[in-house]
């Protein structure tokens, strides 16, 4: 089954880099592709050359930058360094790309097949429905690591087989340390949402399913015992998770809109003539993994219909309006209107819920809902429904592949396509390279340097570290203001206090940053870029001072 899911995914999402998957990237919607591709390049770097790979002094020289709270996703980076060595980190994170849905629908079939008691093609329904679901793929435009969710179902069959006597304590704690310790290194977000789903169910289930109750009693101990294991698995890596934090992130206002969950984005087939009413709803295209589709929906009906007075049912009915009012933030949005308050208010400032995406909990509502479709199909007797609305379910969850932000080619210069970069850039130099963060590549063009030099500055986060927000000036080159809100002495703050050797700027950005930047140096301009030499820059060399002069 798993290479049949394959198949497809490779179908939905490799075609638009399959004649340069080395250059051009799956996730076109924002330039967010580049901070995995650095990390599947930073990890395996900072390894092999003996560096902290969870303090990255590559980026925001002097100080460095926490990884612990980036989503630099270290297991797919470490897994995939062979691939990454062999062919560079942009084909290997297209690899990652492709194989995240897959893996997910794989994980989610054998759950489905499980709950069915072997129910095929139910089963089959049920995992391409999650592994394809409008989360999974909406992360696919811009964040492998919220689309990096097949440990999920894996987490829930392992509960699942506890509570239904096939698996011992010992092997539960194990198996789902384990998983909780890969999901860490996947994602710190997404293993906090984990938790918080297991003990909501865990809840959910004691109250809804009185059969189940003696063993979910004694799941306690073993599911106590999977967290402190996988603690210790992944202690070097949670030391520095608890080293410090980052500042809130805002992420309350990425949340559901009521009308997405039967609405399709651009992301759907069908998306183009919802466009005006999506510009409406919160967040963004890459976190409206809200639709379900009214297919799908009108299966959970008819599943809560025939299974209400069963325990099972009442657990996934609940469990699903849980995940969906928690989806939907703190506050009910109907086409863009504030409705009511929701329990999420009471939570959303607190430690740790405060960087969680409330619209990213739809994961688990999509999950529910493929469960009981798997159940509903596995019951249901009249073949050309139990086939026909699943089929249905599948068909409005289609990907608009016609929509060009599934792929893009990064914007990197001549100067780090080619050799031309290790004459005109010394080993190690701290470089403030522009366009900034979000609005550029650049983080791709210290990948493609094999890190030859540092950044002053860095995209892996939302926010810059605290050093590089003491000044004024400093702060608003940081948080990617552009001139003429950015000053020439707002660059010469950042440039003195981090001691920047060298600002390479892309060539087509002349007209917006060069005035800016004139009272610096007199640029020399080389592959595609203007290189600005500062006080304590080494010389250029001689092939480098060549480029410039034949300029």
């Amino acid at each position: 089954m798993f290479g049949l899911y394959l198949v497809i995914a490779f179908g939905f999402l490799a075609p638009r880099v399959l004649a340069h998957p080395e250059r051009d990237m799956i996730g076109g919607l924002f330039t967010d592709p580049q901070i995995f591709i650095w990390a599947f390049a930073w990890w395996p770097h900072a390894i092999f050359h003996g560096l902290n790979p969870v303090v990255a002094h590559a980026i925001w020289e002097p100080e460095g930058f926490n990884l612990a709270w980036a989503t630099s996703v270290p297991a797919l980076a470490v897994v995939f360094s062979p691939l990454t060595y062999l062919f560079g980190p942009v084909l290997s994170y297209n690899v990652a790309s492709i194989l995240m849905p897959a893996l997910s629908a794989w994980t989610a079939f054998l759950l489905c097949r499980r709950v069915t008691r072997g129910a095929l093609w139910p089963s089959l329904a049920g995992g391409y429905l999650f592994g394809f679901s409008t989360y999974i793929l909406s992360a696919e435009l811009t964040h492998i690591f919220s689309a990096a969710v097949f440990l999920v179902p894996v987490a829930a069959l392992l509960v699942v087989r506890f509570i239904e006597d096939d698996l011992t304590a010992r092997g539960l704690a194990l198996r789902l340390g384990l998983v909780l310790a890969g999901q860490m290194l996947l994602s710190t977000e997404i293993l906090f949402t984990l938790s918080l789903a297991l003990v909501i169910g865990w809840v959910l289930a004691l109250l809804l399913v009185p059969a189940a109750r003696p063993r979910l009693l004694r799941l306690v101990v073993p599911a106590g015992a999977a967290y402190l294991l996988a603690a210790v698995i992944t202690a070097p890596f949670g030391y520095y998770v608890f080293q410090g934090g980052r500042p809130p992130s805002g992420a309350v206002a990425f949340a559901a809109d009521a009308l997405n969950l039967v609405v399709p984005t651009m992301a759907s087939l069908g998306g183009w003539w919802s466009r005006h009413l999506e510009l409406r709803w919160p967040a963004n295209d890459a976190e409206r993994g809200t639709y379900l589709g009214v297919p799908l929906l009108v299966i959970v009906v008819l599943f809560a219909v025939g299974r209400l007075r069963t325990g099972t049912g009442r657990f996934l009915i609940a469990a699903f309006a849980v995940a969906v009012v928690c989806a939907l933030g703190i506050e009910l949005h109907v086409n863009g209107r504030e409705v009511i308050q929701l329990p999420w208010a009471h939570v959303a400032e607190r430690p740790l819920f405060r960087n969680v995406m409330p619209v990213r909990l739809m994961l688990y509502a999509s999950l529910a809902a493929v469960v009981m479709t798997a159940l509903w199909a596995a019951s249901v007797r009249a073949r050309w429904l139990r086939i026909g609305l699943p089929a249905l379910a599948a068909l409005a969850l289609v990907p608009n592949l016609s929509w060009g932000a599934w792929a893009r080619t990064p914007e990197v210069p001549q100067l780090f396509t080619t050799s031309l970069y290790k004459s005109c850039l010394g080993r190690n130099e701290n470089v403030l390279a522009l366009p900034f963060g979000t609005r550029g590549d650049t983080m791709l063009w210290q990948v493609r340097s094999g890190f030859r030099f540092r950044l002053a500055g860095g995209y892996v986060s939302p926010y810059p570290p605290t050093p590089y927000t003491l000044t004024q000036g400093m702060f608003r080159v940081a948080t990617e203001e552009i001139p003429p809100d950015v000053t020439t002495a707002d660059v010469l703050q950042l440039v003195r206090l981090k001691h920047v050797t060298t600002i390479v700027l892309e060539a087509s950005q002349q007209s917006l940053w060069g005035p800016v930047l004139r009272p610096f140096a007199r640029p020399q301009r080389a592959g595609g870029t203007l290189i600005y030499r500062l006080r304590g820059a080494p010389p250029l060399r001689r092939r480098c001072a060549a480029a410039a002069a034949a300029r």
